[in-house]
């Protein structure tokens, strides 16, 4: 991958303000520099963690100030392992763009002793059903409903498999949900996630999800 300045902007060791780093912690870069990206560890916001080709190390970039040569496909995937379990499991939700994992977050579906394999048919307790094309709509809105308190991505279609009212938010009260995405962590979902849909919602009105259980 290559990534091309598209202006005057800076490497950085944290990802915070440039003009907060000591001299030793970031590298200016003039508008047009193009680095070779080996891989994107992590996403954080606005901010990516990146390893450099050619050994040039691992920085923070502000992503506005960079083409990531990007053509805007970002994909989801949620795994999670199924058992018969009085606590819940966690799983994962990872964003790719063009087969590129950028951002992987602690996920979950379902209630807790409703994660079992055919649970998803219990409605207002089981998880998302599996399938590999729902999509996650990128415009999405704030609830006040206890158990979201937040932002709401509305996954569609709806309804589907006997469920409806299905989303992606935080796991905002009880662990777990009523067949739901949830981040567990709200931090990560609203310094994170909730960023990086919005960024995305420019490109992409949806977000295809594909839906694994093991």
């Amino acid at each position: 991958m290559e990534y091309t300045a598209n202006a005057d902007t800076m490497l950085k060791k944290e990802p915070v303000q440039g003009s907060t780093l000591p001299d030793d912690q970031k590298v200016n870069v003039p508008k047009g520099t193009t680095y070779g990206v080996e891989q994107v560890i992590k996403t954080d916001g606005l901010h990516s963690y990146v390893e450099l080709q050619s050994e040039a190390g691992s920085w923070w970039i502000y992503l506005p100030h960079w083409d990531t040569g990007s053509t805007g496909i970002v994909t989801v995937v949620f795994t999670l392992e199924q058992a018969h379990s009085s606590e819940l499991i966690n799983g994962s939700l990872t964003f790719k763009d063009n087969g590129n994992q950028v951002l992987t977050v602690v996920a979950s579906s379902g209630l807790p002793g409703y994660q079992y394999a055919g649970a998803h048919t219990v409605t207002g307790k089981g998880y998302i059903p599996p399938a590999d094309d729902w999509k996650i709509n990128t415009n999405g809105y704030y609830l006040r409903t206890q158990g979201i308190e937040g932002m709401f991505y509305h996954i569609t279609p709806d309804p589907r498999f006997g469920r409806s009212e299905i989303g992606l938010h935080r796991d905002a009260n009880v662990p777990g949900s009523s067949g739901c995405i949830v981040v567990r962590d709200s931090n990560t979902f609203n310094n994170q996630v909730v960023p990086f849909i919005d960024r995305l919602a420019n490109k992409q009105s949806q977000i295809t999800l594909s839906v694994i259980y093991t």
